[in-house]
C-alpha cells in the first residue's frame, strides 16, 4: 500500500511553473505586474480626485471674480445689476431675515421716484464712481424717470434696519440747502443703500485739486465755499444736539458742487456710534453736552482740514505727512507765507485774510477736542473775514472810480 500511494503521488503531473531558459514564470510576471498597477491606480485615483476639487475650486473663484468685476466695473455704464449681494439666484433677497420685500425702496423727498421699485434701481445702467472706508457710489441712470442717481452702496454694516430707518426720517426733517438730502433708501440685514442726486460739477475734492483749472479757483470762491459750509454744518449741529447726530465723515471729497456751483454736504450723519442702541440716545440737554466734544468735535477737526486743504492746495496726506501737522511745524517755525497755495499767492489774494483764515482752521485742528471752537464760532470768525473782504473790495472799486473820474 505504502508504495503504491508513492507511485501514485509520484505518477500525478506537476503543475508548478518551470522556468524557461533559466528566465521568470508566468505568475512572477503577474505578481510583479501587480506590484506596479496597484498603486499606480491608486495614484491615478488621487491625482483625478485632486483635478476634480481643483476644477470645483476654480469654478468657485471665476464666479466670485465675475461677480466682483460686475461690481467694480468703472470703464463704462452696463447693465449688470450693480447689487448682486443682495440677489439670490437672480432675485432679490425676501428672506424672513431681511425683514423686507423688493419693492421695499423707500422715497423720501422725489416725486419722480415715488413708483420706482427696488428691481428697477438693480436694473439700471450704473458706473462705478468712488470707493471709501465705509463703501462704494455708483452712479445710476434711471432712463423711465429721466434722472441720474449717485446711489451709496453700504455691505456689513453692523446696526438693525429699524435704528437705521429711524435715524434716516430724523434727517429728513432737518433741512438745509447746502446739505444732500437722502431722495430714497433702502435697507435689509446685508445692504444699505442711499440714493441722491448726481452733481454733475464733481467734488470740492477735485476742485482743490485739479491740474490746469486753478486760475478759476481764486481767493472769493474758497472763502465764500468756507462760508457756506460752516453755515451748514453750524446749522445741522445745533438742530441735532439733542440727537447727537453729527456728520461724522466729512472731508472735501464728500462735498459736491451743485448746478450753481455752491457747495452742497452729502453723507451727512451716516456714521453711528458703535454703542447707540437708539437713534435718540439723550433728550436731555446735559446729557448730550457731555458727549459733544467726541461726536461734533471732530466735525469741526475735518472741517479745519478741508480749509487747510483750500489753502494750501495740499491733499491731506503727502509723502506720508499729515497736513495738519505740517501746517503747524511751519506756523511754528514763522514760516507761515510758506504753507500758502502759490496761486493765490500769484493772483494777488490779501495775506491779512489768509492768515486769519489759516488761523480759523489751526484752532479747528487742536489736538483736544475742548480746544477746538464749535460750529457755530467757527462760522462767525469765517463770517467776519468775508466781511472784511468785502469792504475791501468795495474800497478798491470806490478808488478806481475815483482814480477814472480824475483822469477824464
Amino acid at each position: 500500500m505504502k508504495r503504491s500511494i508513492l507511485s501514485a503521488l509520484e505518477s500525478e503531473p506537476d503543475f508548478s511553473p518551470k522556468p524557461q531558459n533559466g528566465g521568470v514564470s508566468s505568475n512572477q510576471i503577474l505578481m510583479y505586474a501587480g506590484y506596479i498597477l496597484i498603486p499606480l491606480a491608486i495614484f491615478l485615483i488621487i491625482l483625478l480626485w485632486l483635478y476634480k476639487r481643483i476644477k470645483t475650486r476654480k469654478q468657485k473663484l471665476d464666479s466670485t471674480n465675475n461677480k466682483l468685476a460686475s461690481l467694480d466695473h468703472d470703464s463704462k455704464m452696463d447693465n449688470k445689476r450693480i447689487f448682486s449681494t443682495v440677489e439670490s439666484k437672480g432675485k432679490i433677497d425676501t428672506s424672513a431675515e431681511s425683514g423686507l420685500v423688493s419693492s421695499s425702496l423707500v422715497v423720501l423727498t422725489s416725486p419722480e421716484m415715488t413708483r420706482m421699485r427696488f428691481e428697477d434701481l438693480l436694473k439700471s445702467p450704473a458706473e462705478l464712481v468712488g470707493r471709501g472706508q465705509h463703501g462704494s457710489v455708483y452712479k445710476v441712470v434711471c432712463e423711465e424717470q429721466r434722472m441720474v442717481l449717485a446711489v451709496k452702496r453700504i455691505k456689513d454694516w453692523q446696526i438693525s434696519s429699524d435704528v437705521f430707518r429711524q435715524r434716516m426720517r430724523r434727517l429728513n426733517q432737518v433741512k438745509h440747502v447746502n446739505v444732500m438730502p437722502t431722495i430714497a433708501y433702502y435697507s435689509s440685514s446685508q445692504e444699505k443703500l442711499l440714493v441722491y442726486e448726481y452733481q454733475k460739477n464733481g467734488s470740492l475734492f477735485r476742485l482743490i485739486h485739479a491740474n490746469g483749472n486753478q486760475t478759476t479757483f481764486d481767493w472769493n470762491i474758497r472763502l465764500s465755499i468756507a462760508a457756506t459750509i460752516a453755515n451748514a454744518l453750524s446749522f445741522m449741529h445745533e438742530q441735532l444736539l439733542y440727537d447727537r447726530i453729527p456728520h461724522g465723515n466729512l472731508k472735501s471729497s464728500n462735498i459736491f458742487l451743485n448746478k450753481n456751483m455752491e457747495p452742497c454736504i452729502s453723507e451727512y450723519g451716516l456714521i453711528f456710534e458703535d454703542n447707540q442702541q437708539s437713534i435718540i440716545a439723550n433728550s436731555v440737554l446735559q446729557e448730550a453736552q457731555e458727549n459733544y466734544h467726541s461726536l461734533f468735535k471732530a466735525d469741526t477737526y475735518a472741517f479745519g482740514v478741508i480749509l487747510l486743504e483750500m489753502l494750501t492746495g495740499r491733499t491731506v496726506l503727502k509723502d506720508g505727512l499729515d497736513l495738519a501737522s505740517w501746517v503747524v511745524t511751519v506756523v511754528r517755525e514763522e514760516w507761515t507765507v510758506e504753507v500758502f497755495d502759490k496761486n493765490l499767492v500769484r493772483q494777488g489774494a490779501s495775506e491779512e485774510r489768509m492768515v486769519n483764515m489759516l488761523q480759523v482752521a489751526i484752532r479747528c485742528v487742536n489736538k483736544p477736542p475742548e480746544a477746538r471752537p464749535s460750529m457755530k464760532e467757527v462760522a462767525s470768525a469765517i463770517s467776519a473775514i468775508r466781511e472784511d473782504d468785502d469792504r475791501s473790495i468795495d474800497v478798491s472799486e470806490l478808488s478806481s472810480m475815483t482814480r477814472s473820474f480824475v483822469d477824464v
